[in-house]
């Protein structure tokens, strides 16, 4: 276990946190994805590897939110919200915990874009595995 801000993580999850922020890194000089349109590529293409499925849900999220994201460089041993919140949201969805996964979803997504971000969460579980 590994302190972040009072916040521990796994080796699992430290691992996808450097793969989020490197994803963010790369997405930040491409354009933005809008969520139904991310969705849809997710559906379409069930080959997706781990960095295009994260890629696409990170260029996806500035709208699923409704503001910018803010991610850290890599390397960094402090957390930002949106790492914590992407974080939790794959941990619940690789152990199952549906309940959480609904609740993130819920208290972080735009109703609007709520159903297809969850759709295309359920597939971040590719990245755990």
């Amino acid at each position: 276990m590994l302190m972040c801000n009072n916040y521990k993580i796994s080796s699992n999850e430290l691992e996808l946190l450097e793969a989020i922020r490197e994803e963010a890194k790369q997405a930040r000089s491409m354009p933005k994805i809008d969520v139904f349109k991310a969705c849809e590529l997710v559906q379409l293409d069930i080959e997706l590897m781990t960095p295009e499925l994260l890629n696409i849900f990170i260029r996806s999220l500035p709208q699923a939110l409704g503001r910018s994201t803010h991610f850290l460089p890599t390397g960094t041993l402090e957390l930002s919200w949106d790492e914590k919140w992407v974080i939790s949201l794959v941990s619940a969805i690789s152990r199952a915990d549906y309940d959480s996964v609904h609740f993130l979803i819920k208290t972080g997504i735009k109703p609007l874009h709520q159903k297809p971000c969850q759709s295309i969460a359920m597939h971040l579980w590719k990245i755990t595995a």
